[in-house]
């Protein structure tokens, strides 16, 4: 610790004061004791009394010197300690400020040795080198007094970085150190700001990134590597200079002047931009630049920061991949996707002219391929591709289009050309032709020397553009369609595009398609339209129609999608699809104690295939309860009649499961008796034109009669369709015809609709007490 200016006078007064003291007081003799003072004293003593407050005075400046230096300690947030050795003794008696307790977390009593103290507050990572350092000042014959370290020390908010400084005051007679003062200051934030600066360092120079430092102007004022590397020039050459990537011309290549570039910077806002520049060597490279403004404490702005980042090597890989994606890697022509993307562009162009586009395969390749291996049937192929990209015309003599070849797979080529009218398109075609049929002359990769030219020929499949009015995906599948036809018409020719005839046909597919996906995604749906007794007023059961709920165009009927289907194989797989519904459906009602008749129409494609009555046969099976009494198949008159007794073996066959059947459209056919007799049908469904028309028409009335005796002389039941109003019920009754359904009685419904109507229709009476007939709510 260091004293104030004064104490040099405070000690020559205490050192006054106390010899006047002794004087005064007199001596002691080693022989005879004490002696009293003699004549001296005389003149001591006053002096000594006069010293006094002169004494008392002084050890008030010393006290008052020494807490002013411990308050400036103190408030400089330096803590202080003191070790003392006894004697001969351990260093071990301390004295330690209030701040070096507040810092190291101990008192006086804890920190008795400086070791002590160190293991109790130090970090273990840094108490071993100040322990050791110390240890070294306190040895006798140490070369050194005093140790600077920094160290860190527990306290409550955390470790703390200090600086320690150990100095030794006073050693004894054998050298040791007598007396050790230590110093602590706490540096946490000269510290992180030193790493922080350090770590600053070390990005500037070691980051990837071009970082550059500038003026206002854009002027260079500092770069690191990176930056200099990036730009291919030292940082002396750059300093105080505008880097080329800041030139007006590179800064106008982003879509900005340097005027504009200010602008921005003004605002406080951030400047980026892509710019192309040339390096120092020559080389272009394309850089994205990011410009901010270095925020100043106080005062304007005076520095810009500027960082670079190199694309040039990343956009040449994109380039390459974009081409490997585009280009055949073989021929380097075009591949599919770009042949489309170059006939889209044909097709949408201002002025489209008319295109033929075309599809070229090699016959027999693969004959190629097997005998000479794949390195002959490459060079084959790269000749077939640089022969049709001689044979095309160019972009030459002010055209401004140009025919196009692409390689599409293996040994299939496309082909776009400009033609005025078909005539044009079957001569170039025909050209082409003769082009790809000339020898290809190939080498043995084995043995280097020339073989046998190859001949082939080729097949060509062509469609015009807009006469075949299709995007460019469909008009390449529709050359394709021409290539198939040109190989089984014997190869080494060419056939174009049936577009009238295709453009009918891809729709019925397209459609069939359509209808083939509403069956895998369950959009086709069933509903139920109920069957009473319209005497009794008693539901009998429901008949099952079709219906198909369409995601765009709603629910549709079945005469919408079905007669797209009747003579294919999907019609059978509807059929049983319905069957197998209409079953499950049976079981659910079962469940739920309703028991409902659910009749079910079924074709004349269904019942021709010959394991009809197996499969029938097996979706009853699946059910546990016994569906099949419920089940009842309609079967139009006209599929019944076209052969009697296949029929008459399939609906016998069928009955032995518990299956019933009717006859569905009954009248509208030319059966004769003869052919009725050999039908083993359950019931007879007069057609609704007859129905709906008997109260008009006398004929239909006739008829209606007709069927309901006919049906009453073979045993069958009849059942009346399109019963659309009380009328028709009544009239109906009246002729003996006791069965009905009809949007009258109730419209087609869901299933989940049907219990919910049968019970309100249940409940409601039947008959007219006053006017026997049907009732008037169910029969509009």
């Amino acid at each position: 610790m260091q004293h104030t200016a004064r104490s040099p006078v405070l000690l020559l007064t205490l050192a006054l004061g106390a010899a006047a003291l002794w004087l005064g007081a007199g001596a002691a003799d080693p022989l005879q004791g004490w002696r009293p003072a003699g004549h001296g004293s005389l003149i001591a003593l006053p002096l000594a009394l006069c010293l006094v407050p002169l004494l008392a005075w002084a050890l008030f400046a010393l006290r008052r010197d020494l807490r002013q230096q411990q308050d400036l300690l103190d408030s400089a947030d330096i803590g202080v300690a003191l070790w003392q050795r006894v004697r001969t003794g351990p260093m071990g008696k301390a004295k330690a400020s209030p701040t070096w307790q507040r810092m190291t977390g101990q008192s006086t009593q804890e920190a008795s040795t400086p070791s002590a103290w160190l293991d109790a507050a130090a970090h273990p990572l840094d108490c071993e080198a100040a322990r050791g350092a110390i240890h070294a000042l306190l040895l006798a014959g140490s070369p050194q007094d005093e140790y600077r370290g920094t160290l860190r020390l527990r306290t409550e908010a955390g470790w703390r970085r200090c600086e320690l400084h150990a100095r030794v005051l006073r050693r004894n007679r054998q050298g040791q150190a007598s007396q050790l003062v230590s110093r602590l200051s706490d540096v946490t934030l000269q510290y992180t700001a030193a790493e922080r600066e350090r770590i600053s360092a070390g990005l500037f120079q070691h980051l990837q990134e071009g970082v550059m430092v500038t003026d206002l102007e854009l002027r260079a004022l500092d770069a690191n590597p990176a930056c200099c590397r990036m730009l291919g020039v030292t940082r002396e050459a750059l300093l105080g200079r505008l880097a080329a990537p800041l030139r007006p011309e590179s800064v106008k290549q982003a879509g900005h002047d340097l005027s504009q570039l200010h602008a921005v910077l003004r605002a406080g806002d951030d400047w980026r931009g892509c710019v192309s520049t040339t390096r120092a060597d020559g080389s272009t490279c394309v850089l994205q630049l990011s410009i901010s403004t270095i925020p100043e404490p106080d005062g304007p702005t005076r520095f810009h920061v500027v960082t670079l980042v190199d694309l040039t090597r990343q956009l040449r890989q994109q380039q390459q991949l974009d081409r490997e994606s585009r280009f055949d890697p073989l021929t380097g022509l075009p591949n599919h996707g770009e042949f489309i993307r170059m006939l889209r562009a044909a097709m949408s162009a201002p002025e489209p002219m008319r295109l033929a586009v075309c599809r070229v395969d090699l016959d027999r390749f693969k004959q190629v391929n097997a005998q000479r291996g794949s390195a002959a049937a490459d060079a084959l192929l790269i000749q077939a591709a640089k022969r049709l990209e001689a044979a095309l015309r160019g972009a030459q003599g002010g055209r401004r289009w140009a025919d196009a070849v692409a390689r599409l797979d293996g040994d299939e080529f496309a082909l776009m050309l400009r033609v005025h009218d078909a005539d044009e398109a079957q001569r170039a075609v025909a050209r082409l032709l003769n082009v790809l049929r000339a020898p290809y002359p190939l080498e043995s990769l084995e043995s280097g020397r020339h073989e046998a030219a190859a001949e082939i020929t080729a097949s060509i499949g062509a469609t015009l553009y807009p006469q075949d009015d299709a995007d460019a995906e469909t008009l390449l599948r529709h050359a394709g369609h021409a290539l198939y036809r040109a190989k089984h018409a014997g190869r080494n020719g060419y056939r174009f595009f049936d577009t009238a005839k295709r453009l009918r046909d891809e729709a019925s597919l397209i459609e069939l398609a359509r209808i083939q996906q509403a069956l895998d995604d369950e959009e086709l749906r069933l509903h139920f339209q109920p069957k009473i007794d319209m005497q009794s007023g008693r539901v009998l059961g429901m008949e099952a129609l079709l219906r198909w709920q369409h995601p765009e165009r709603g629910l549709l009927a079945p005469g919408e999608f079905l007669p797209l289907v009747e003579h294919t194989g999907l019609a059978v797989q509807i059929g049983d699809w319905v069957i197998e519904q209409a079953l499950k459906q049976v079981a659910l009602w079962l469940e739920q104690g309703l028991g409902l008749e659910v009749s079910v129409n079924v074709t004349a494609r269904q019942l021709q295939t010959p394991d009809f009555a197996q499969r029938l046969q097996e979706l009853i099976a699946r059910h546990q309860r016994p569906v099949a009494p419920y089940l009842s198949l309609e079967v139009l008159e006209s599929a019944a009649l076209a052969d009697v007794q296949a029929a008459h073996e399939l609906i016998q066959r069928c009955r032995t499961f518990g299956v019933r059947f009717a006859l569905d459209d009954f009248g509208t056919g030319y059966s004769t008796l003869t052919y009725l007799k050999k039908l083993p049908v359950d019931a007879l469904k007069i057609d609704r034109s007859f129905v709906q028309h008997m109260l008009t028409d006398a004929q239909d009335m006739a008829l209606v009669e007709g069927v309901i005796g006919l049906a009453r002389h073979f045993g069958a039941e009849v059942i009346a369709e399109g019963v659309e109003s009380a009328a028709h019920a009544r009239a109906l009754l009246r002729l003996g015809c006791q069965l009905g359904q009809g949007n009258g009685i109730a419209a087609a419904m869901p299933a989940a609709d049907v219990p919910g109507w049968v019970e309100a229709f249940s409940r409601s009476p039947w008959l007219d007490s006053t006017n026997p007939g049907p009732r008037r709510q169910a029969l509009n």
